[in-house]
């Protein structure tokens, strides 16, 4: 019965996604706080005229580098159960790649960073402990250039190169007792209802950005600095800071559009514009070449933020007559997405291979079609382009996640089991989406216990505590008596698991 128990658990979620109880929230004072400062930072647009803060060592007596990324932790856990980050992992691959190529210019190369992007149209980014840097899909979209978006993650990556985080720490660490339990309370609702939490969030932060204006504006101006210098040393175009900038400005003054409601109330000035403007006239004019895998992730996100498949292909459609007989790659690529959402296989495999022998070497046109061929039932096709494709390009993770899935689909889990360890053997990985992969692969090969030791590694990561715990209770029950290491791995897992929610309960 207990073999049977557990199959059925990791089944059930294999088919119907992991199951998710509803959560009973549990945070810290702190950690509250500071996730309502850290959505405020991405636009809280600064007086680029207030003196620059002392960066003295008070935040890194308060908060040790140790304690912030275990502070990252739990802010990702949270962030996890409050909002949707897009799991897709041509878009994961592709922030993370532009974040990391940016953070390698940046102060205290040797702090850790984690990239991600968040389902939603409205224009925002934030920096969070330990380095998580969140986007917005909204704010990708709005953007004109690589540059732009990259002046974005740049800003947000100097918040956490400076240690704006420990200082917020700092500063949160004197709120009132009724603004830090205002805060807490909008932290719930966002963990059960993602518009509420979203509303009440800004509702209660309103009130103390006053109180932190002073703060606020030296990190502000101190971001744009170090994020103009990023940009620079990374070979993005400085320029294109205060140009973006000037156009959410200018947005933010038309007609009423809930994406710009944070702007409006924290509007992009004049003197900021102007001083980032300042600054990046001070490096030289460059030739800027602007990545073609922006142009693609940002059709890839347009196809997928539209819930009507048939609108996508319209839309694409007209762009491709309004360029004319040369149609962009990018505008190519996103009508092949748009085709394929609307089942029509030969057209989008026709543009798609036609997109790949321009360009043999893109990966997300071998990626696509691959997809393709699963789709029409191509199976072995399909399979064969992940494993050329695995072969020139080791580890790569969108090719692994999905070559994975598709073997777990065509049922071979065995085979999905060992691409996901031995990706995990050369990469460090901590995503939901591949423990939720190998969870699958390794309930439906029969390895229950490591099924379920995955599955709790999938809801510790989206901030379900008490679930991950529970599965590794039932994994423990079928590890054999002369496996002593097996079970002396799970017991230490249990033991951290379980400090963990003694202290989220605690408070």
């Amino acid at each position: 019965m207990r073999g049977t128990r557990r199959k059925q658990k990791v089944s059930h979620a294999r088919k119907n996604g992991p199951i998710y109880k509803k959560p009973t929230y549990s945070r810290t004072l702190l950690t509250g706080a500071i996730l309502a400062l850290c959505l405020s930072w991405g636009n809280a647009w600064a007086d680029p005229n207030m003196n620059l803060p002392d960066m003295g060592g008070t935040a890194q007596a308060y908060l040790s580098t140790e304690e912030e990324r275990r502070m990252g932790e739990a802010f990702m856990r949270s962030v996890r159960r409050s909002v949707k980050i897009i799991t897709d992992p041509e878009i994961d691959d592709y922030i993370q790649t532009l974040g990391y190529r940016l953070a390698s210019y940046g102060a205290f190369k040797d702090r850790e960073f984690s990239f991600f992007v968040v389902d939603s149209p409205v224009i925002n980014a934030f920096a969070g402990p330990g380095g998580h840097i969140g986007i917005h899909s909204g704010l990708i979209l709005i953007t004109e250039s690589e540059s732009e978006l990259a002046s974005v993650v740049a800003h947000e990556i100097a918040h956490v190169t400076q240690r704006h985080i420990a200082r917020a720490v700092e500063a949160a660490s004197r709120s009132n007792i009724p603004m830090t339990a205002a805060l807490i309370a909008a932290l719930i609702l966002s963990s059960q209802d993602a518009q509420m939490g979203t509303a009440a969030l800004a509702a209660t932060t309103a009130g103390s950005i006053q109180r932190q204006i002073n703060f606020t504006r030296g990190n502000e101006k101190e971001a744009d600095r170090i994020g103009i210098q990023i940009l620079a040393d990374a070979n993005f175009d400085p320029r294109r800071m205060p140009l973006f900038f000037d156009r959410m400005r200018r947005a933010s003054m038309g007609p009423e559009n809930p994406q710009f409601e944070f702007l409006r109330t924290h509007p992009v000035t004049t003197s900021r514009i102007a001083d980032t403007r300042n600054r990046a006239e001070q490096y030289p004019q460059g030739k800027y070449r602007e990545s073609l895998n922006y142009a693609l992730i940002k059709a890839r996100l347009r196809v997928l933020a539209e819930k009507n498949p048939q609108r996508s292909k319209a839309y694409f459609a007209a762009r491709m007559e309004k360029e004319g007989a040369h149609p962009s790659a990018a505008t190519r690529y996103g009508y092949a997405l748009a085709l394929l959402k609307t089942g029509d296989y030969a057209d989008a495999h026709k543009l798609t291979a036609q997109l790949a022998q321009q360009d043999p070497d893109r990966i997300a046109y071998q990626i696509h079609l691959a997809r393709i061929k699963m789709a029409a039932g191509r199976i072995d096709d399909a399979l064969a382009i992940f494993r050329d494709n695995l072969a020139l390009y080791p580890n790569n993770k969108p090719l692994t996640m999905l070559y994975a899935n598709a073997l777990i689909q065509t049922g071979q889990p065995d085979k999905a089991s060992k691409v996901l360890r031995d990706y995990l053997r050369e990469k460090r990985e901590s995503t939901p989406l591949y423990y939720s992969l190998l969870a699958q692969a390794e309930s439906d090969s029969g390895n229950q216990v490591a099924a379920h030791q995955a599955l709790a590694e999938y809801y510790d990561l989206v901030g379900q505590t008490a679930s991950a715990i529970a599965q590794l209770k039932i994994a423990i029950e079928g590890v054999k008596e002369e496996d002593a290491i097996r079970q002396a791995q799970i017991k230490a897992r249990l033991k951290v698991l379980r400090e963990q929610l003694r202290q989220e309960e605690d408070h």
